[in-house]
C-alpha cells in the first residue's frame, strides 16, 4: 500500500544534487570555451593599435632638421618593439620598456609574414615599407596572422596609405 502513494519522479534532494553538479560543470567549462578567440582578438587589436602608433610617430615627428626620420615596428614570432630609423629604441605608450610579448600563447604564423620580413617601417607621410631601412614601399596588402590554439586573427597593413585593419 505504501508504494501506491509514492509517485514516479525525482525528489527535491535529487533535483538539487543534479543542479549543483551542473552548476559546477558550467563554472569550470563555460569560461574556457571561447577563451582562444577572445585572447586572440584582444592581441590582434592591440598589435594593430601599436602599428598605428608607430605610423603616427613617423607622421608627427618624421622630420628632424633636413633629413626625414622614419619609425618602425620590429617583430619576432612572439614579441615586438619600436625603433627609429637608426635602430634606437622608442618607448611604448604604456611605458613598457623593451620588447612587448604577445600574451596567452599568441604568435605570428607563418613567420615572417609575406611580403614583410620582420618589420614595418613608416615615413613622414605614413607610407609603409617592407624593410628596416625604409627603402622598399609596401606594394600589396600585408597580412600578419596571429594564432592561438586553433584560432587565427589577421592584422592587415595596406600599401600607400598604411591603413591598418583587423578584419
Amino acid at each position: 500500500m505504501e508504494n501506491q502513494l509514492r509517485s514516479p519522479g525525482f525528489t527535491l534532494v535529487e533535483l538539487i544534487v543534479v543542479m549543483v553538479v551542473l552548476g559546477i560543470l558550467a563554472a569550470v567549462f563555460i569560461p574556457r570555451s571561447g577563451n582562444d578567440a577572445i585572447i586572440l582578438s584582444t592581441q590582434a587589436e592591440q598589435f594593430a593599435a601599436d602599428i598605428r602608433y608607430v605610423q603616427s610617430l613617423a607622421m608627427t615627428q618624421g622630420w628632424s632638421g633636413v633629413s626625414p626620420r622614419r619609425y618602425r615596428i620590429n617583430f619576432t614570432a612572439t614579441t615586438y618593439n619600436f625603433t627609429d630609423f637608426s635602430g634606437v629604441a622608442v618607448a611604448h605608450p604604456s611605458g613598457t620598456p623593451g620588447s612587448i610579448a604577445f600574451t596567452g600563447g599568441v604568435s605570428i604564423s607563418p613567420f615572417p609574414p609575406a611580403p614583410l620580413s620582420n618589420v614595418v617601417s613608416f615615413d613622414g607621410l605614413g607610407r609603409p615599407y617592407t624593410d628596416a631601412s625604409a627603402v622598399t614601399l609596401l606594394a600589396s596588402t600585408a597580412t600578419i596572422s596571429l594564432v592561438r590554439g586553433g584560432a587565427t586573427r589577421a592584422v592587415q597593413v595596406f600599401p600607400e596609405t598604411g591603413m591598418v585593419r583587423v578584419p
